[in-house]
């Protein structure tokens, strides 16, 4: 990865009072410009998993997030043109409480797949505890809700309920065998658990229940500089093969933005900051059916620490689309081919109950709200600032990375490849 800086340089434009010009810059004073800024090279891979790695909740959130890239590229390579949508740290959890029910074996299964082996000197329930309580402390905004059930009529080992209620918040359940209830039921707690924000987890129930995973995450955060709502316009969104459409876009002609370019990935990378502490990165491929692949490709903790890093504070022409992204998964399939399927036979998981289970279904909803709500009103544009002003339209398909600073915890990870649609209705995926 080379985000160049001198290239970031020659590529701003300054804004005339009624329209974006674009304007040759001098080159000497580029060349000056570039030589102030820090070099941004690249260091070993160890020596910067030294940085992240400081603390028992840093090292958790590296190994969930590591596992969260990893499924996210499973998921998204089953149908590449598609919008892709899931929060990593919600779906890890579930599969962590699952672990305490298991034995030897199977947990070992749970823990290779969660990258366990990087906090085995760890009480990594205990940490885990911590780890939901940071990422969903106020103001963040960022709401997780997981529960693991099972057929109905049997009886759970009470030290597993405890357990499992004692570190991640959710006794586990027996189902009550009756589709329409049991839909309801859980819907109605999971809308409960996160003040309505989630109103339905899920729309249908999975036949045959012998142990389902539920998952779900919401996020709708505050900008810490805000969109003025009245240029939010109707504009153009380019999708694949030279198709337009058009979206919402909130846009701001001087807005704060930490920018770079990687040109080995050839991608712009905006980075917009949300109250709490919690960062949006924004990748915009400049070709989707080249670039798209080779950058999912390149996605684990180290490559978004370094490149976090190297990006650097500009004003920027921004517009970026004004979207409800709401998706529904199974994902049952995806996490199979991540070496889960031992568990998806029947086992003898006495630490549960003593009737053989299987994971039945692996449900997930997760859901991200991009508006125009902030703390402060973004700066006003002096005509007379020589500043350079950067563009930053995500007008074509993108990939989005929201996580958490102070424990690096990937929240959300997903692509748009058509914003058509992700409004009102989820995207069953």
């Amino acid at each position: 990865m080379k985000i160049l800086t001198a290239l970031l340089l020659l590529t701003a434009v300054r804004l005339s009072s009624s329209q974006e010009g674009h304007l040759t810059l001098d080159p000497v004073e580029d060349v000056r410009r570039a030589e102030e800024l820090p070099d941004p090279g690249l260091e070993e891979e160890d020596e910067e998993e030294e940085q992240i790695l400081i603390s028992p909740v840093r090292r958790l959130a590296y190994s969930v997030s590591d596992f969260g890239y990893d499924l996210y590229r499973l998921v998204a390579s089953r149908d590449p043109g598609s919008n892709v949508f899931l929060s990593p740290v919600s779906v890890a959890v579930t599969l962590s409480a699952l672990s305490l029910g298991t034995d030897s074996t199977n947990a070992q299964i749970l823990h290779r797949l969660l990258n366990y082996d990087l906090v085995k000197d760890l009480d990594i329930h205990s940490v885990y505890k911590v780890l939901l309580t940071e990422i969903t402390a106020l103001p963040k905004h960022f709401r997780t809700v997981s529960r693991i059930y099972i057929k109905k009529k049997l009886k759970m080992r009470s030290k597993f309920v405890n357990q499992v209620d004692q570190f991640y918040g959710a006794r586990p359940k027996a189902v009550f065998g009756n589709v329409q209830v049991d839909l309801r039921n859980i819907n109605q707690w999971a809308k409960s658990r996160t003040s309505g924000l989630i109103k339905q987890v899920i729309s249908s129930m999975p036949q045959d229940i012998s142990l389902l995973l539920l998952s779900a995450a919401h996020y709708k955060g505050q900008l810490l500089t805000k969109f003025n709502s009245a240029e939010t316009t109707q504009k153009v969104f380019s999708v694949d093969y030279g198709q337009n459409v058009i979206v919402p876009m909130m846009s701001d002609t001087n807005y704060p933005l930490r920018y770079g370019y990687d040109s080995e990935l050839s991608c712009k990378i905006g980075l917009f900051r949300y109250l709490g502490d919690i960062s949006l990165l924004i990748f915009l491929p400049i070709d989707i059916r080249k670039n798209m692949s080779l950058l999912e490709e390149s996605l684990n903790p180290v490559f978004i620490h370094d490149l976090v890093s190297q990006l650097q504070e500009v004003k920027a022409s921004v517009s970026l689309p004004r979207l409800k992204i709401n998706a529904e998964l199974e994902l049952k399939e995806s996490l199979g081919e991540m070496s889960l399927t031992p568990l998806y036979t029947p086992s003898r998981l006495n630490k549960i109950t003593n009737v053989p289970l299987m994971v039945s279904s692996i449900k997930h909803h997760a859901v991200l709200e991009l508006d125009e709500k902030g703390v402060r009103e973004p700066p006003v544009l002096d005509p007379n600032d020589r500043q350079l002003i950067m563009d930053f339209h995500v007008n074509r398909p993108f990939l989005l990375v929201l996580y958490d600073n102070p424990s690096g915890s990937l929240l959300h990870i997903g692509r748009v490849m058509d914003p058509r649609g992700l409004m009102e209705e989820p995207v069953h995926q």
